[in-house]
C-alpha cells in the first residue's frame, strides 16, 4: 500500500508544468587594490658641487590608479643641508618638472584627483655657490623625500 501511494504521488508532481524564467541576473565583482608606484633614478647620495648653482637629481615615474591622492616632497631640514656637528646651513630650492623654486621649508604637495599611468618627472636643485653664501668648510647634508600618499 505504502508503494502504491508514493507511485501516485510521484505521478502527481511529475504532470505539473514547470515554468522557466525570462531572464536571470547576477551581480560581477572584483575587487581591485590601491596601487601608489614610484621608481627612481635618484641615486641614494647625490654629491652636489658647491662651484656650481645647480645639479640635476635624476627623475622619477610615478603610477597611481586612486582618484585622490597626492605627490608629497619633503626635506628633513627645511630645505637647507645642515654641516656635520653644526648648525651652519647651506640652502637650496628643489625642481620638480615644469615647477621651479620649491622652497622646503614646510613639505610641498601636490593633489591629485585621477589616476596616472606612469608619468616621469625630472628633479633638480639649485643653489648659491659656497663662496657666494661665505659658507664654512665641512660637509653638509639633508635628506629629501618625495612620497606617493592616498588622500
Amino acid at each position: 500500500m505504502k508503494k502504491f501511494f508514493l507511485l501516485v504521488l510521484a505521478a502527481m508532481f511529475s504532470g505539473l508544468p514547470v515554468f522557466a524564467a525570462d531572464s536571470v541576473s547576477t551581480t560581477l565583482q572584483a575587487t581591485v587594490g590601491a596601487a601608489l608606484s614610484i621608481t627612481t633614478t635618484i641615486p641614494g647620495t647625490k654629491a652636489l658641487d658647491p662651484t656650481q648653482t645647480s645639479a640635476a637629481l635624476g627623475s622619477v615615474t610615478i603610477t597611481s590608479n586612486l582618484t585622490n591622492w597626492k605627490i608629497v616632497i619633503h626635506s628633513a631640514n627645511g630645505g637647507k643641508m645642515v654641516r656635520s656637528g653644526s648648525t651652519d646651513v647651506y640652502p637650496y630650492l628643489v625642481t620638480f618638472g615644469a615647477t621651479t623654486g620649491i622652497d622646503l621649508a614646510t613639505d610641498y604637495e601636490i593633489i591629485k584627483s585621477a589616476p596616472q599611468s606612469a608619468v616621469t618627472t625630472n628633479v633638480s636643485v639649485t643653489y648659491q655657490t659656497a663662496a657666494t653664501l661665505g659658507i664654512s668648510a665641512g660637509t653638509y647634508e639633508d635628506v629629501l623625500t618625495i612620497s606617493l600618499v592616498a588622500i
